[in-house]
């Protein structure tokens, strides 16, 4: 699909990409460097991270990947630095590495939820803390006035709440307060901006290879207002939105990119037995407005 944007809006820029090298985080990779960004991919797999270097170099995509954890604060330290040592610069953060499976909580232990959380919510606030020094105004490569972008990963799930994933929607729910402050704090002192996109259900990811599998997938068209899961070129075209100038007013928000399905309910009763029973109520009142209240004295 042709990308809305020029393919110049990130010309210059240099973005750091966890979990870029599969899914929405490598769609994300490849939309920021065809709009002119150079790209860096941190990952915990190399091969998977090697591979995705070389499917972005192939289109002329200047590209690094560099494997590391979030959850380790010396790989994301080593990550930023080697980022802004190859490029000269960091313009912006996206923070897409996360962890998710299908689990009832009290199936669910203790050490895997707290892994989930360190992945989303500890990761996401340790490669902000790492490369705040390269994203904050007058930082290195920085000018004085002008500060970075971060962008968060999130979910709907902890909106209302989610089967089986207490783990994730406690997760996001902590991300999305992170995106706020930091948004708040860092806005006012660093003029960096801080904004989260929230996807729904992506086709062809990882993530809903595990927690949608084809068999449930058919079911979305009778969830959501737009019939349809999402693509991952949906997300990246929403990233490329808050990252160029496009969004230069934007900060503190997590933008919603489910087609949605959040807001959608079960219909309780068919549309045409609605208006039916809408006809008979309707009718009920009318008449009843029509005989006179009589009282006692």
């Amino acid at each position: 699909m042709e990308s809305p944007f020029k393919a110049d809006v990130l010309k210059g820029k240099v973005a750091l990409i966890t979990g870029g090298g599969s899914g929405i985080g490598f769609e994300i990779s490849t939309q920021f460097g065809r709009h002119g960004a150079a790209v860096a991919i941190m990952g915990r797999r190399r091969q998977v991270v090697d591979a995705a270097v070389a499917a972005l170099r192939s289109e002329g995509i200047r590209a690094i990947g560099v494997e590391g954890d979030v959850r380790k604060q010396e790989d994301a330290a080593r990550v930023v630095e080697e980022t802004f040592k190859h490029f000269g610069k960091l313009d912006i953060l996206v923070n897409g590495a996360a962890g998710n499976f299908l689990v009832s909580p009290e199936d669910l232990s203790p050490n895997g939820f707290r892994t989930v959380m360190d992945i989303d919510s500890v990761g996401t606030f340790t490669m902000c803390h790492e490369a705040l020094k390269y994203l904050k105004k007058g930082g290195p490569g920085k000018g004085p006035s002008a500060g970075g972008v971060i962008l968060n990963i999130s979910a709907t799930l902890h909106y209302t709440a989610s089967w089986y994933q207490i783990h994730v929607s406690a997760a996001k729910a902590a991300v999305d307060s992170i995106t706020r402050s930091l948004a708040l704090e860092w806005g006012t002192d660093y003029s960096i901006r801080v904004n989260g996109i929230a996807p729904g259900p992506i086709g062809d990811t990882p993530g809903m290879r595990k927690l949608a599998p084809v068999e449930m997938q058919n079911h979305y068209s009778e969830l959501g207002p737009l019939y349809k899961v999402g693509k991952r070129w949906d997300i990246a075209m929403a990233a490329l939105y808050l990252a160029s100038d496009a969004g230069k007013y934007v900060n503190g928000t997590t933008m919603v990119v489910d087609g949605g399905l959040w807001l959608s309910r079960p219909r309780r009763i068919a549309k045409e037995e609605v208006r039916k029973l809408s006809r008979v109520v309707e009718k009920k009142s009318r008449n009843s407005a029509l005989v006179s209240p009589t009282s006692k004295l």
